[in-house]
């Protein structure tokens, strides 16, 4: 039986236990947490060590994911985005806890089970940030979250989770999950709150369900999964189709071909967001091309009400009133043309 300091004696289980502690050593053979840790080692350091790191187009190239490569349906960069990291001390940080986690959870309950458990978390925690204010937020610390409250939540049964979630270890996860907020909220370091909170309930539910649902019928331990999947569907589909965002709907209109389609979109923006200039001025411009003079007045006057140096608008009225035939408009426009073009 294992006495929690990773070695393994020979001594029988308990009187009452049904089962021995699981013998942990950190020489077991740990095929997901090393995969983890190979994964996540490569596409890390490679990117800690490539120039301009931080920029999009680099990002890209190393499977990073946000905003319009899932509404082209590239949701497979949700679990991309939980290995990277474009920092060194970010990468020792996250890599340090799943050496000192992953081995301890996987022992503990399989690497079969580990796997999906594992895939699930990096599914919900990328969905929880990217579904919030943290898109496209990367590192690990998710699945961290997620192995320490697993194992927390084993620790009355578990020596070895007892070892790895000693007290200082808890102090730490816990509060940090208050001071993360406040990080944030002073604009020191960009953390993710969200993605943390979401691991740690997760990791404790799915201990939760293992430790409770052994003595249950399959079909009433299968509800709780059921219902998960069926939330992270319906999230995975909004993430690919997210009809109340507007920039999705700006992205859309842009992209698409049919008129009819580009204006249902600008509109649908502007119900949105009632602010977007741009969407605006592209629905003038879309009016403007159909022969609407009027509705494309509308909307570029309101353009230039808040935007009143915006070279491109003034140029757009001065067409519009040029294709009228309104000469006093004309001249007010090409006197706004003029200054709004000057160098400042």
């Amino acid at each position: 039986m294992d006495d929690g300091s990773g070695r393994s004696t020979q001594s029988a289980a308990p009187r009452g236990s049904s089962q021995a502690e699981p013998t942990f050593a950190f020489q077991v053979e740990a095929p997901v947490s090393s995969l983890l840790f190979i994964a996540s080692s490569v596409l890390s350091l490679t990117l800690i060590l490539a120039p301009r790191n931080s920029t999009i187009g680099v990002l890209t190239a190393f499977g990073w994911g946000e905003g319009p490569l899932f509404w082209q349906g590239e949701l497979w960069r949700l679990g991309i985005n939980s290995l990277l990291h474009n920092n060194i001390f970010h990468y020792l940080f996250n890599i340090y806890w799943v050496l000192r986690l992953s081995p301890v959870l996987e022992a503990l309950i399989g690497p079969r089970r580990y796997l999906p458990l594992l895939l699930l978390a990096a599914w919900v925690t990328g969905l929880a940030g990217n579904l919030t204010w943290e898109a496209g937020g990367i590192g690990l610390s998710g699945l961290v979250y997620f192995m320490f409250a697993y194992l927390d939540r084993l620790r009355p049964a578990h020596k070895a989770a007892r070892r790895v979630c000693d007290g200082p270890t808890r102090v730490l996860f816990y509060s940090w999950l208050l001071i993360g907020p406040l990080i944030s909220l002073v604009g020191l370091v960009a953390i993710g709150n969200v993605v943390h909170l979401a691991g740690l309930v997760l990791g404790l539910a799915a201990a939760e369900w293992q430790l409770r649902g052994a003595g249950r019928a399959p079909a009433w331990r299968l509800l709780p999964a059921g219902a998960l999947l069926l939330a992270l569907a319906a999230g995975s589909a909004y993430l690919h189709r997210p009809v109340l965002n507007p920039d999705w709907h700006y992205w859309k209109a842009y992209h698409a071909r049919d008129v009819a389609e580009q204006l249902a979109h600008y509109q649908r923006v502007l119900e949105l967001a009632p602010d977007n200039n741009a969407a605006r001025y592209n629905l003038g411009l879309l009016c403007f091309e159909q022969g609407k003079l009027r509705e494309a007045e509308e909307n570029w006057l309101a353009c230039a009400a808040r935007d009143p140096d915006n070279a491109d608008i003034c140029r757009a009225l001065f067409s519009l009133y040029a294709r009228r035939g309104d000469a006093a408009a004309l001249e007010t426009w090409a006197r706004r043309l003029e200054q709004a073009s000057r160098p400042l």
